[in-house]
């Protein structure tokens, strides 16, 4: 039986080409969210090893569920690649003959070259004219590969995911990456300024903005994202976390520069990247362009998940910013990960045969992480990642700053626990430089009952106490 919001899409045509598009094939993407549209790893979506695994592949959407048995055969990361990024050209220059032609034939029975250039324009059809691609990213659900291609446009960027069966295109889905996106009512807009900038990074250009109180403000931030190929504000459907920040503590005197991730803005993978070039380094490059750009006295560097992680690192190569860390884990990135998967699949007090075996599959990765074999990298991060983590400790380094270090937690967070990596950033820094927020979730915004993916795509903002205590530990007020 339809629920509401089943019947409503049914009534609307490009929706309901949208929904087919979801699921054509054996197999459709889940609806799992995290820290971004895309992943580079935990906290982000929750993907498991990249290896072949065989089992009931189980999707959720809506209230409805498919199981299907499925096995997924081998193939060349290289191949899905060149596949899925020429899928997602095709479709940004408008040849969806081509385009329906990539697809396996299983699922061109399902869809006509016309119905899929009807769901292709209501997506696409309003952001201008295609640029081409970049921020191409891995993972896997159920047991198959699916890659994530971002379409740029002149207007805003079309995430295109593809499901690989082996080599073939078992599924596709696309969604804008922009969304209906509403300032914080904290954010006054007369306060400020903004200006884009362009920084520096061995793959290409960032773009960024930077965002000046009108007095000038003396102390300034650079803001890191969490995992995934984030833009500059860290868009998660029409959330906008990290615009919210910068136009929250800009009304209130802090000038702030945030900038678009390189695996976003640039066409590089990322598990070809150490935690060096895919986080800190042009975090760094940040700070030096902030400083450059204003008259600031102070400055610090404000992360986020896998940016507040980083985050500690960053302020000791740096040598004069802050940290301010929001939803750090405290522990090995490696153990987050089987948490989530794990918090996911009991939900709804069931654990089906493929949520079980993702799970095991996630744990086994863990323990080979644990073990010290890095050799095929895991969690959507490469052997170069996990080499450099290895003996990063973050709440040690933070202990050992000469800066001031704050940790700020939302209690309602199922990807960084508030029970499992807060206690150790409020044991190291005291009552006085930490904050737990009952009612936030991973992306600080208000909400009730149980946390789950389906939050990150309803609109809200970053909570004002959220804010506040940020401007007040800031400026001193």
């Amino acid at each position: 039986m339809a629920t509401p919001r089943e019947a409503e899409r049914a009534a609307t045509p490009a929706r309901a080409r949208r929904r087919v598009l979801q699921s054509v094939g054996a197999v459709a993407l889940a609806a799992l969210a995290g820290c971004a549209g895309g992943s580079d790893g935990a906290g982000a979506d929750t993907p498991t090893d990249t290896e072949t695994t065989a089992g009931d592949a189980t999707t959720t959407r809506d209230g409805e569920t498919t199981t299907t048995t499925t096995t997924t055969a081998g193939a060349s990361p290289g191949e899905q690649r060149e596949t899925a990024v020429r899928l997602a050209r095709l479709l940004g220059e408008g040849d969806f003959e081509a385009a329906h032609g990539v697809l396996a034939p299983g699922v061109r029975d399902q869809i006509s070259p016309s119905s899929l250039a009807s769901a292709w324009d209501s997506e696409a059809g309003d952001v201008g004219a295609f640029r081409g691609t970049a921020g191409v990213e891995r993972s896997t659900d159920r047991g198959y590969d699916v890659l994530v291609v971002r379409a740029q446009f002149e207007a805003g960027v079309v995430n295109v995911r593809v499901v690989f069966d082996g080599a073939a295109v078992a599924g596709l889905q696309f969604a804008s990456a922009s969304g209906e996106y509403s300032p914080p009512s904290y954010a006054d807009e007369s306060a400020f300024s903004e200006r884009e900038l362009v920084l520096d990074s061995p793959a290409c250009g960032l773009g960024a903005t930077l965002t000046t109180p009108g007095g000038g403000g003396e102390t300034g931030v650079v803001l890191v994202h969490g995992s995934g190929p984030n833009d500059r504000d860290e868009s998660i459907g029409p959330n906008r976390p990290l615009k919210d920040l910068a136009w929250g503590l800009a009304s209130e005197g802090v000038a702030v520069l945030r900038y678009d991730k390189r695996t976003y803005a640039c066409d590089v993978e990322t598990d070809e990247l150490g935690f060096g070039p895919l986080v800190v380094d042009d975090a760094l490059t940040a700070l030096d362009r902030l400083r450059a750009e204003t008259d600031i006295e102070e400055s610090a560097v404000v992360g986020h998940s896998l940016g507040a992680y980083a985050a500690p690192r960053i302020a000791r190569e740096d040598g004069d910013a802050a940290a301010f860390l929001l939803a750090a884990p405290s522990r090995p990135l490696y153990e987050l990960v089987p948490d989530q998967v794990r918090y996911l699949a009991n939900r709804d007090g069931e654990v089906t045969d493929g949520e079980r075996e993702q799970l095991e599959a996630a744990e086994a990765t863990a323990d080979r992480l644990a073990d010290g074999d890095y050799e095929t990298g895991g969690f959507a991060w490469g052997p170069a990642f996990w080499r450099d983590v290895a003996d990063y400790d973050p709440v040690a380094v933070a202990e050992g700053l000469d800066q001031t270090v704050y940790a700020l937690q939302g209690g309602r967070d199922y990807q960084v626990s508030p029970t499992e990596d807060f206690p150790a950033w409020r044991d190291a820094l005291g009552d006085a430089r930490t904050r737990l927020y009952d009612d936030l979730n991973h992306l600080f915004v208000a909400g009730a009952g149980d946390p789950g993916p389906a939050e990150y795509v309803q609109p809200g903002n970053v909570a004002e106490a959220v804010v506040n205590d940020l401007a007040g530990w800031l400026t001193g007020t």
